[in-house]
């Protein structure tokens, strides 16, 4: 074995060029999937899919290697980091042209910029509301998804959707080509940041491959133009000014985060505590205030709406629920064990009629309460963990990698408790899973970070729902994904913390 990797140390580039070169023509027949207008193939679309999916993997795989391999002196160092940023580049810029077939949420930001570009509140109607009649087209209102739910994106998100919508008029290209390049851009500019950041805490920079290689946001992001690269972005920012005790810029990127996914604001606590230890009590009231100002600010110009701007959010978080991992197993039997007495004294008004389907969905209703309250309570008890752990201590602790560990771990609590995983949820946390080896002391963190990037690939399992779904309009998850998706991580971070 130590010959091989002294063999192919000397030719790790060229190795990773070649698997570059592969892993383009894959992208490229990837950039080429559509169901549209074939929705009865979309079984053979999705097998086409996942095998060049598990191709792109093993390409990923050996390019691991060869980077491990790779002579560590410094002209092969920058001949590498070279290859690993035109690769990114091509691979997202082949999928950057393709019409998004795995998920439709571009449309809806295309339809709120349409909104805003006309002057109108994207917050103020749903897009069936008969008051938009007027602004829906053939093109962008078809494809929008839970056209009766009012906008969950904040403000930061809407100037993005507007400003891809110009770009698009401006250079001619299809209605969610601008979008994508705005996101996409904004995704290497987080490539170009992890490179960065690697070499700041001495850890070999071409690491970075395991985000800039990555299929999660080649497709999320270049492919279906999903928002929440934007969102790593502003959290990686915030954490490397906090290292770097700036809390001013570290509250202004943690709003912007704020204003992609309302989740970050988690965060907001760990800020100020960490102000408050070096600086004083009343300038970390301060650096909360400034995120405040940001937050609120934004809002602003849509205030109008009144409480319409979070209406679609409360649906959201009532209503939804997909490839959740512990929150279905706590579901689950939370749902088996209800007797129809509770559910019919708490669910069931007096005058409603007592039967089968008002018993089934008020069991499922009441399911989803109690497991929410669970899960939540659960949750939370990780969260105050951590934080009184941060408050008790006498030593600043932001200037290590504690930062690190805090963030990926209650992220990860976070996402595998959530009733709703989206495959590119994950993009949150798979950059910081590069920065493993900038982590000494935490060693419960570090067990979790191959899991997670396990996870990060199996997660694409999901998309099986939509087998049934195009074809059918049957919205079913086979069984089946999930003991796969998230038994193969679980497995590996058991064996990994048992031994």
């Amino acid at each position: 074995m130590q010959a091989f990797y002294a063999k192919l140390g000397q030719r790790a580039n060229m190795a990773l060029a070649g698997l570059g070169s592969l892993s383009f023509v894959i992208y490229i027949f990837l950039g080429r999937l559509s169901v549209a207008g074939q929705s009865a193939l979309i079984k053979e679309t999705l097998n086409h899919f996942f095998a060049m999916l598990a191709g792109l993997f093993l390409l990923l795989v050996f390019a691991i290697i060869s980077v491990k391999a790779a002579n560590q002196n410094k002209r092969n160092a920058r001949i590498s980091l070279l290859i690993i940023a035109i690769g990114a580049v091509l691979f997202r810029g082949a999928l950057v042209g393709q019409s998004p077939w795995l998920s439709n949420d571009i449309y809806r930001y295309l339809w709120d910029a349409q909104l805003v570009d006309q002057g109108v509140n994207p917050y103020s109607f749903p897009p069936a509301a008969d008051e938009l009649a007027n602004w829906r087209d053939a093109t962008i209102y078809p494809k929008v998804d839970h056209k009766h739910v009012h906008s969950v994106y904040p403000p930061f998100l809407q100037i993005l959707f507007w400003t891809g919508r110009q770009a698009s008029q401006t250079l001619g290209l299809q209605s969610f080509a601008g979008l994508k390049l705005i996101f996409v851009l904004v995704d290497l500019g987080l490539v170009l940041l992890l490179f960065r950041l690697l070499a700041q805490v001495n850890i070999d920079p071409r690491w970075a491959i395991l985000y800039a290689w990555h299929p999660l946001p080649i497709i999320e992001i270049a492919g279906s133009g999903h928002t929440d690269g934007v969102g790593a972005l502003t959290l990686v920012l915030t954490i490397a000014f906090l290292v770097q005790r700036r809390y001013a810029l570290a509250a202004i990127f943690l709003a912007l985060g704020f204003l992609v996914k309302f989740i970050t604001v988690i965060f907001l606590p760990f800020l100020f505590v960490a102000a408050w230890k070096d600086l004083s009590f009343k300038k970390a009231w301060w650096i909360v205030a400034l995120f405040a100002l940001l937050a609120a600010g934004s809002y602003a110009p849509f205030a109008a709406a009144g409480e319409k701007l979070v209406s679609g959010l409360m649906v959201y978080s009532e209503k939804w629920r997909f490839n959740d991992g512990i929150f279905s197993l706590v579901f689950a039997s939370i749902h088996r064990l209800l007797p129809d007495r509770l559910v019919a004294f708490l669910m069931i008004p007096a005058d409603w009629e007592i039967n089968a389907v008002t018993l089934a969905t008020r069991r499922i209703d009441l399911a989803l309460i109690i497991a929410k309250i669970i899960v939540g309570n659960f949750f939370m008890l990780i969260y105050f963990q951590f934080l009184w752990r941060e408050l008790k201590s006498e030593a600043l602790r932001h200037a290590d990698s504690s930062w690190l560990a805090i963030v990926i771990t209650i992220l990860a609590a976070f996402l595998l408790l959530s009733p709703t995983l989206q495959p590119w949820y994950l993009l949150w946390i798979l950059p910081l899973l590069c920065l493993k080896d900038a982590m000494p002391g935490f060693e419960y963190c570090k067990k979790m970070i191959f899991p997670l990037w396990l996870l990060s690939g199996t997660v694409f399992l999901s998309y099986w729902v939509l087998a049934n779904y195009i074809q059918f309009g049957l919205w079913q998850e086979p069984q089946w994904v999930k003991w796969v998706e998230y038994g193969i991580p679980l497995v590996i971070w058991l064996r990994s913390s048992v031994l």
